[in-house]
């Protein structure tokens, strides 16, 4: 901390050193960065207590100064940078993430003799507003206990949760360089230190199932975070408006108007600016118009067709009908006959139900020629006959009479012509229940032979 004291307090001495000869900028000017920033590792200790690493990620600034026109220019500065901050203390079970936005006035000093290029460098204060989100939650490694982050509170909870805010006094040094496009233009890049000082936030805790949600039913926690701090670097454009540069020297102050620069148009002619010349071009759809930005929007509909607003595309089928083609609604699709039905899915199951200690039940002829209607127009890949009983009776009869069923389904299937090749059988007997009853009830729903069917194509029909 002292240490960054002491540089603020060298960066300020050396903006007050007085210039002999020195170029400058005299009136108002906006600038707008973009770029890239970290915040420095951080330690959260209270509630929530463990250290994170900063990672970097998008940084950006406006801002709105005066030259002064002896090198010296005043600037308000808004400020964003987003960060993801990983785990809390290395801990897998946890994630933190910060956006920290500032307000700052700067004090920038551009040094002189250096051509079309302006190194500079400043400082500021102001204050800054840091939201932290950081989540963590518990759970079990086998028989070795909890895994949590190493803390007070949080590791009496099944989760702790933070979505909140805080506001410190904070302060920056600057370092840049700038480069004259135009009179008017500058292209800026600079490199910034934040230091924003402590935050305190305020989060909920609570147990498995129990909202921690900003506003939820949780317990009230605590945590603190000292020296949140971020290296930036950005860049963008500053625009001076009047275009007016100043030369300093020792004994007077000059001021040089900007010059005017002619730009020659594609048909022959000369602006103030390209932007000026008129131009026309061929739209998209066949109109005219002075340039590729004055053409009437282009949307592509969802079909290829190109119009200018969204919502004269033709109206986008949503329904998948039972042959794969798209409608708009179910009484749109074709209509499904019997055949169709039968080779609509991938799987076709029959159940067949049997009374109790019998071999057939009367539905049995039914199902039978439901499955062969199925081989006969459907492409079947495989037919799988699983027999099961109730509970009632011993274990290893009911074994013995699954498998006895089923195999007398595959066995009228072959008679019936079907190759033997496609039917396997299997016997369940009351270790896969349809409706759990417990032992010796007698349940006619769990005395059944189920035969699933699988199609290597859907919707073909032979």
């Amino acid at each position: 901390m002292k240490l960054q004291l002491l540089t603020a307090v060298a960066v300020t001495a050396l903006m007050a050193t007085p210039s002999l000869a020195s170029a400058g900028e005299q009136g108002w000017y906006v600038r707008g960065s973009v770029g890239y920033g970290q915040l420095t590792d951080m330690d959260l200790t209270g509630d929530l207590n463990g250290a994170v690493n900063g990672s970097g990620d998008i940084a950006g600034s406006v801002g709105v100064g005066y030259g002064f026109g002896n090198n010296w220019r005043l600037e308000l500065d808004g400020a964003q940078l987003w960060s993801e901050l990983g785990a809390i203390g290395g801990n897998i079970n946890s994630a933190a993430d910060m956006r920290v936005s500032s307000a700052m006035v700067n004090a920038l000093y551009d040094f002189s003799d250096f051509g079309a290029w302006r190194p500079y460098i400043g400082a500021g204060v102001g204050i800054a507003r840091a939201n932290l989100n950081a989540r963590t939650h518990r759970s079990f490694n086998g028989g070795a206990g909890p895994v949590f982050v190493n803390n007070a509170q949080c590791s009496a909870f099944g989760k702790c949760a933070f979505d909140d805010s805080d506001n410190g006094t904070a302060w920056q040094i600057i370092a840049g360089l700038g480069y004259d496009i135009s009179d008017s233009l500058v292209w800026d890049t600079q490199y910034r230190y934040l230091n924003v000082g402590s935050l305190e936030y305020d989060g909920l805790g609570g147990n498995s199932g129990v909202s921690v949600a900003p506003g939820g039913s949780g317990t009230k926690i605590n945590t603190n975070i000292n020296g949140v701090n971020a290296h930036i670097v950005m860049t963008g454009l500053r625009y001076r408006f009047g275009g007016q540069k100043v030369k300093t020297t020792k004994y007077k102050t000059e001021y040089v108007a900007p010059v005017a620069t002619m730009y020659a148009c594609a048909d022959g002619s000369q602006a103030s600016s390209l932007a000026s010349c008129v131009v026309e071009v061929t739209c998209w759809d066949g109109s005219m118009a002075a340039s590729e930005a004055a053409c009437p929007v282009q949307v592509q509909c969802w079909d290829g067709s190109m119009v200018s607003d969204a919502a004269a595309c033709p109206v986008q089928p949503t329904v998948t009908c039972w042959d794969g083609s798209m409608a708009y609604d179910q009484a749109s699709c074709p209509v499904q006959s019997y055949e169709q039905s039968l080779c609509a899915n991938s799987y076709r199951q029959e159940i067949i139900y049997y009374n109790f200690n019998k071999g057939q039940s009367a539905e049995t002829k039914d199902a039978i020629q439901r499955i062969l209607d199925t081989t006969a127009n459907c492409a079947v890949g495989n037919i799988n006959v699983v027999g099961h009983t109730d509970s009632s009776g011993a274990a290893s009869y009911n074994m013995a009479l699954s498998k006895r069923r089923a195999a007398d389904v595959r066995k009228e299937l072959i008679r019936q012509g079907l190759d033997k090749n496609l039917i396997t059988s299997e016997g369940k007997g009351e270790t896969q229940l349809f409706i759990d009853t417990g032992d010796n009830v007698k349940e006619q729903l769990n005395r059944r032979t189920e035969v699933l069917i699988s199609l290597t194509e859907t919707g073909v029909v032979n």
